[in-house]
């Protein structure tokens, strides 16, 4: 048989398909591929129903696409039963004791196809419409049929096939037909061709007609190129699919369990030239779970990877976006301002049995890696923001949603993606939604919007190494890896959102950590380098502070193992500073502990105010704890310093001095709200444990709230409580109450 004698049979196969009756359904769209005018359409939905094809994960079939030898195979064993082999043939091709084994084996079983070569099936191979016309006539018997079942046209040479043969077919015209060399068969010819010999063989008794819904596409979504590679990535409880225009295989698995949080991160090598893909789902105790897509693409080619989620029994689903409220940049330099914005929506989901869920989608982040080495084998660490685009597009085929996650890296780009994804509504209101939207376009500089598995990154500081063109430095930033305004949030409103973010900021504490007893920067900062040749990685004791306290206020609550135990490290770190010389010294029984502790540098830095009342409130609060008296005494040499030293610390329009140096000069402009905050807390510390400290701190109260009132500069929330808590509240400051301390 030649592949004339196949084109003929199959034209008959297709006309005969045209005149069959049909049994009509309504039916939802399945395949995003197949709307309700294709022409293949009955076919492919009957034959899915029968479970005899199947399309892709990302809800397409790509009718277009060729159709593979494997794929016949599969149909076929299904049609026919499929033998137990356990790839009895040694097909390199096809995994021992897979379906694919199975499938393979049972076709060259069976004599259905034949074996690409000795140890090979060709399961990904495509198929001409030749080569598929012999599996049909071999699968079915076509050859001992009688011409029963089609009509027997079998024209030996090609100048025996005439116009009227052709014609009578209504299928190709004479020029179309001429010009046909060895066509590769598609997807949608197979589906056509094998559902006409299956009502031919009585195997399909009576065909279908489906009406289907309609597809519903964001406007941005396009419809995938047929060769994209697709795969699905086997999360425990949160199934993903991954597709690329390059091929990508397994590379790596790990679990990491934090107790209150639990990691599965997935790695996968993109193509032939060292990109990969690592994807993180971050699961916590209240079932809620954080998404984060890493591309890395150190080659000279671009690489584009897709995310695919697809949420079935969805009735109807909204998306709220963040950008339905401007955003108040006040620095519009591009050099100089946070480039960065805020998420992209709340994606909510009502579903067929009426329950809620919501997904917070998040931005897709492009940058490069930046690094600068040291002499001492050091090095400081940043990433060059290059752009921040909405990466979500999704589809919906009947009842279930596909979301697609777009990420594209070109050469020695990393680029980065989340979401956080839950069962139930994230906020307890849309009013809650739209406050913190509102919040977020208010203070984006002060909030996380660039999640990363590793943490959050933020908008550096000019005085931050190294330093891009384009000014756009973004790192790690302890502070920032707090979540406080969540947890304030939290407290108030008891939005599941905001819990998850407080959960994954304790991961993420961890995670920067590591090994070490303390919290290092990873950046270096140029202003200190100047000052006292200090370079990253260096102890900061502000922010030891602040993470050890939010360990010690609310680790308890989250289920955090030994949440105390930071706030002992901290305070045994703060003691020691006195032995090893890393003080300034005021007298006997007074001196600073330094801001700064370098690793491998041996130098005293300067004592801002802020720093040295946070200390000492950390070594209060560690000795009402512990009980151990080295806390008190090391707390008391902090305060009597600053007793010593009050009328130096205020300055001529009542303001506080930023900084005392080494060499006892006070210098630089103070914060405009967090030593008040301070202050208030020292205050209410010595309140429990010396009162005669109070005067001097009153004395700081008073003249730094009186700068703030002068200057209707304001005050936070937390100082408005902290005074009234005092009895001090009359010398709350003039000006408007904000939310972040400045």
């Amino acid at each position: 048989m030649n592949k004339w004698h196949a084109m003929i049979i199959l034209a008959t196969l297709l006309f005969f398909c045209s005149i069959q009756s049909v049994s009509a359904r309504m039916a939802d769209v399945k395949y995003i591929d197949i709307p309700n005018h294709h022409w293949a359409k009955n076919e492919v939905m009957q034959l899915d129903e029968m479970k005899i094809i199947t399309g892709d994960y990302d809800m397409q079939f790509h009718p277009d696409a060729p159709l593979t030898k494997g794929q016949v195979a599969v149909s076929l064993s299904k049609i026919f039963g499929s033998k137990l082999l356990d790839n009895p043939y040694g097909f390199s091709d096809v995994k021992t004791g897979s379906d694919k084994a199975l499938f393979a084996s049972t076709a060259v079983e069976n004599g259905w196809l034949q074996p690409k070569s000795s140890g090979t099936f060709g399961f990904d191979d495509p198929m001409t419409e030749q080569e598929l016309w012999d599996a049909l006539v071999a699968a079915f018997e076509l050859k001992n049929n009688g011409g029963k079942v089609l009509p027997k046209i079998w024209p030996a040479r090609r100048d025996q096939v005439t116009l009227q043969d052709v014609t009578n077919f209504h299928f190709l015209t004479t020029e179309e037909f001429l010009a046909y060399g060895e066509p590769l068969a598609s997807r949608a010819f197979f589906s056509k061709a094998l559902h006409q010999l299956l009502v031919e063989t009585n195997r399909i008794k009576q065909p279908k007609f489906y009406t289907l819904s309609t597809v519903k596409e964001s406007a941005n979504y396009s419809p995938v190129d047929k060769s994209l590679h697709l795969g699905s990535v086997p999360f425990d409880n949160h199934p993903l699919y991954i597709r690329s225009t390059e091929p990508f295989m397994y590379k790596d698995f790990k679990r990491i369990n934090y107790g209150f949080s639990r990691d599965q991160v997935y790695t996968y090598a993109v193509g032939r030239n060292g990109a990969e893909i690592e994807l993180t789902v971050r699961d916590f105790d209240n079932q809620d779970v954080f998404v984060f897509s890493k591309l890395t693409n150190p080659s000279n080619v671009p690489v584009t990877v897709d995310v695919l989620q697809k949420e079935e029994d969805v009735a109807h689903f909204d998306l709220y976006r963040f950008d339905r409220y401007p955003l108040m940049r006040l620095n519009k330099n591009a050099v100089d301002s946070d480039m960065t914005s805020y998420p992209t929506g709340v994606l909510r989901f009502i579903k067929t049995d009426g329950t809620v869920e919501e997904r917070m989608i998040g931005q897709a982040y492009q940058s490069k890696q930046l690094s600068m080495h040291y002499d001492n084998d050091e090095q400081s660490v940043t990433r060059e923001l290059l752009g921040e685009q909405e990466n979500l597009s999704y589809a919906v085929a009947g009842k279930t949603l596909l979301s697609v996650y777009t990420l594209q890296a070109n050469t020695d780009e990393v680029t980065d993606h989340w979401y956080v994804d839950s069962d139930k509504p994230l906020f307890q209101s849309k009013e809650n939604i739209f406050r913190w939207m509102r919040e977020t376009s208010q203070n984006h500089r002060k909030r996380n919007n660039w999640y990363t598995a590793d943490g959050p990154y933020n908008k550096l500081a000019e005085s931050t190494e190294p330093m891009p063109a384009s000014g756009q430095n973004y790192g790690r930033l302890l502070l920032m890896l707090k979540e406080d305004r969540a947890l304030t949030l939290y407290h108030e409103q008891k939005d599941r959102y905001f819990e998850v973010l407080v959960y994954n900021a304790f991961v993420n504490l961890k995670n920067f950590k590591k090994d070490k007893d303390y919290w290092e920067t990873e950046v270096t900062s140029t202003y200190l380098k100047h000052l006292y040749d200090i370079h990253a990685p260096f102890i900061d004791t502000r922010f030891n502070e602040q993470i050890a306290l939010f360990y010690y206020n609310i680790g308890g609550e989250f289920g955090i193992p030994s949440a105390k135990e930071p706030l002992r490290n901290y305070a045994d770190l703060l003691v020691s500073q006195k032995r090893k010389g890393n003080t300034i010294t005021v007298a006997r029984d007074a001196y600073y502990i330094a801001d700064y502790f370098p690793i491998n540098q041996q130098v005293t830095t300067h004592t801002s105010m802020n720093h040295a009342l946070g200390g000492m409130n950390i070594l209060l609060m560690a000795y009402q704890e512990f009980g151990d008296w080295k806390y008190l005494q090391t707390a008391r040499s902090i305060q009597q310093a600053i007793v010593y030293d009050k009328n130096k610390w205020i300055r001529d329009n009542g303001d506080i001095w930023y900084r005392i140096s080494p060499d006892k000069s006070f210098k630089g402009d103070d914060y405009l709200h967090l030593t008040l905050e301070d202050l208030i807390d020292s205050y209410q510390l010595w309140q429990q444990v010396d009162a005669s400290y109070l005067p001097t701190l009153k004395q700081l109260i008073i003249s730094k709230a009186g700068f703030l009132s002068n200057e209707k500069l304001g005050y936070t929330t937390k100082i408005k409580k902290g005074l009234k808590s005092i009895g001090l509240s009359e010398y709350l400051p003039e000006g408007d109450e904000v939310t972040d301390a400045l």
